[in-house]
Formats: C-alpha cells, sequence, structure tokens
C-alpha cells in the first residue's frame, strides 16, 4: 500500500521538472495574487486577455490541487490494499479450493490434515484434488466534474481565489470517491452489500448469528468466528482485526474501547460470585476505524451495523484499484481551440467560442472490489 503523501510529492516532483521558466513565472504570479500582491494580480488580469498566461498556470493549479489532495484524509487505505491496473483489462481473482479428503499416511507414519503426508522411498508423491474459481473486476469508468468560470467574472474581478475554491472542492471530491467506491463493497442503500461477497470464495455466512449489537461480548463472539472460518480446511491464522462502523456508532465504540475494567456477577445454587473482568480480552487485537463513507451511501440506513476485517490474512479481503500510471487524480484547463478572424488562436483565457467561458475539470479512476470473506463477519445489530 503506498503512501499517498509520497506518491503526490512524487507527482509534483514530475511536474517541476517538466515546467519551463514561462510557467515558473506564471506559478509566482498567480500565488502572489493570493496572497493579496496588487501588482500580480494587475498583471494576471491583463494576461487574461493579451497572453497564454492560462496554460502558463497549469502546473501551479496542479501542484495547488494535489497538495490539497494529499492532505485530504481517507479511510479505504486503513481497510483495502491497493493495485494498479490498466484500463479497460480484466483483473482477476483467483481462488482454489483443494480437496485433501484422499490423503493418507506413509511409511507407518500418521498425516495430519492440511499438512505435508510422508512419501516413502521410491513412491509416487500422492496428488490431491482441487477446483478453481475467480471473480473479477475491469477498471472501466472514469469520474470526474468540471466547473465553468465566466470570462467577465475573471475579467473584472481580478479574483483568482476563485480558482483555488475549484482546487479545493476537487481534491476533497477525489478523495471521497475513494471511500465511497470501498463502501459500496460493505453496505448498500438496502443493507449490507451481500451481492459484493457472493462467488468470492466465502466460507459460511459472514454475518454474526443472532445480529447483536456492538457490545464486549459480541466483540469476543466475532473474534472466534472469524478464526474458525477455514482456507483449505485450516481455520485463518489472524490475531488482528480492523473493527469498521459508521458515525453512528462511535460514541459506543468510544466507550467500549476506553473502559478499565468491567464487574460481573454470576449466581449459583445458594451463592452468587463478584469478580472483575479485563476488557481486553474482548477488544484485544482490535483497531477501531470509523467509516464515514458507510452513511454516505446507506443513507443511515446502516446506522448499527458492524464489520470485523481481519487484518493480514493470506488473501486480503478487499481490493482498491486505480489506473496504472495514473494513481493521483488529474485537474486540467480547457483550451478554448478557436482563432481570430484576424489569424491566429484566440487565448485561452477569453473563454470558448459558444459560451465565453473557462472550464477546469478534473478526473479520478477509481474503483473497489471483494477478492473473499476470509474472516470477514459482521452484525446487522437488528437486535440492538
Amino acid at each position: 500500500m503506498s503512501d499517498k503523501k509520497t506518491l503526490v510529492e512524487n507527482a509534483i516532483a514530475r511536474i517541476e521538472e517538466n515546467t519551463t521558466k514561462r510557467q515558473m513565472e506564471a506559478a509566482k504570479l498567480y500565488f502572489a495574487a493570493k496572497e493579496g500582491d496588487v501588482r500580480a494580480r494587475v498583471t494576471l488580469q491583463e494576461g487574461i486577455s493579451t497572453s497564454d498566461v492560462p496554460s502558463l498556470l497549469q502546473p501551479a493549479i496542479n501542484v495547488e490541487f494535489l497538495s490539497k489532495y494529499a492532505v485530504q484524509p481517507t479511510v479505504w487505505n486503513q481497510i483495502a490494499a491497493e493495485k494498479q491496473i490498466e484500463f479497460g483489462t480484466e483483473y482477476k481473482f483467483g481462488n482454489f479450493t483443494i480437496d485433501a479428503s484422499a490423503l493418507k499416511g506413509g511409511a507407518g507414519a500418521e498425516f495430519t490434515a492440511g499438512g505435508l503426508p510422508v512419501v516413502p522411498e521410491y513412491s509416487e508423491y500422492p496428488a490431491v484434488s482441487f477446483t478453481t474459481s475467480s471473480s473479477s473486476i475491469t477498471l472501466e469508468n472514469k469520474k470526474g466534474i468540471r466547473a465553468r468560470l465566466s470570462w467577465e467574472a475573471l475579467r473584472k474581478s481580478g479574483n483568482f481565489d476563485l480558482i483555488n475554491e475549484f482546487t479545493s472542492y476537487f481534491a476533497v471530491a477525489a478523495a471521497r470517491e475513494e471511500d465511497n467506491v470501498l463502501a459500496k463493497q460493505f453496505v448498500t442503500t438496502a443493507g449490507a452489500a451481500a451481492s459484493a461477497w457472493s462467488g468470492k470464495g466465502i466460507s459460511g455466512n459472514p454475518s454474526l448469528g443472532g445480529d447483536v449489537d456492538l457490545a464486549l461480548a459480541a466483540l469476543g463472539d466475532a473474534k472466534q468466528a472469524s478464526r474458525m472460518f477455514k482456507v483449505d480446511g485450516n481455520p485463518i491464522a489472524v490475531n488482528q482485526w480492523k473493527l469498521v462502523y459508521g458515525t453512528g456508532l462511535s460514541a459506543t465504540v468510544e466507550k467500549l474501547f476506553s473502559l478499565q475494567g468491567v464487574s460481573r456477577r454470576e449466581t449459583a445454587t445458594g451463592s452468587s460470585l463478584d469478580y472483575g473482568v479485563n476488557p481486553g480480552v474482548y477488544t484485544g487485537g482490535i483497531n477501531p476505524v470509523e467509516f464515514p463513507a458507510l452513511d454516505t451511501i446507506s443513507g443511515g440506513t446502516t446506522d448499527d451495523f458492524w464489520f470485523l476485517v481481519p487484518v493480514n490474512p493470506v488473501r486480503p479481503n478487499f481490493h482498491e484499484f486505480f489506473l496504472t500510471g495514473e494513481r493521483a487524480p488529474l485537474i486540467s484547463i480547457k483550451d478554448s481551440g478557436h482563432m481570430s478572424l484576424g489569424g491566429g488562436e484566440v487565448p485561452v483565457r477569453e473563454g470558448s467560442f459558444d459560451e465565453d467561458d473557462i472550464q477546469t475539470r478534473v478526473r479520478h479512476l477509481v474503483e473497489a472490489g471483494t477478492m473473499n470473506s476470509d474472516g470477514f463477519v459482521y452484525s446487522t445489530g437488528a437486535n440492538a
């Protein structure tokens, strides 16, 4: 999983390497105008209709956008593994199910299921039967928005903070979309996204029996259920989990994970026994992850849902996919592309031919997929 800040720093470095001297000068004017330098603002205003200043500003605007995108908080990278794939290319998750029931001990040695049998000298290695299945995802939808700014507004006001507002909004929207695509693997407006888990080697129902509310005992049961999931006939070896939940359960989670001790009483025939319990018995190995995008996708219909996702299983449960070579979103300014009757191109900031507007756009390619549900347990909290 790549570090977003490092990735953005590398992207900015590549932009700066390819920036010309004139673009550097335009960038200095742009940032000076934003800081209130009147001379820089007037120079840029004049440049709107007398030069190609807008095109020269594109590297500076990209750097500004990427810097804001880098600091936007996201949750998906705490849950899913990152993968870059080609556009329109199918990416397959392979799943092998081995049937080792026919294996037996050799040379008088006892065979333990899930391990390797002894092979006597000059004997053939025993063969196992297996079945394969796969699921796939294709990165085929680009996502983005554009903002239109009239030539008159920028020409008259000289308010270059409007560009800053666009880049800020675009950065937030790009980061949110990364969380939204993963949240759709967990929930829908109708509840849990069970369809995202179908056909992916699910070993039993991932729903916690009873759909109980989030409490200490329920966490203990969920951990045990997760451990009992089997891959190739063997329980998965995990002792760390992410507790994923929406904003509606944030207060409950905070209370559960701040408890210092729990007092319990057991009553037997003719007597009772009071004793203390360490909450760590239930919460140990679990890292809470609040995922606000769950509320966004479900519209608040899954407030009581909670999910236990194993950390570092043999096969990751979730993947987040980005376009190869374009991991970060791209922001660009539209070139008007029309000509004046006197000859020569009309400067970009003179606006488009039809509407006399200037357009800025952001594009991002990102999707999420469920590989399997090994050790993945959830509860709807329906019996809360």
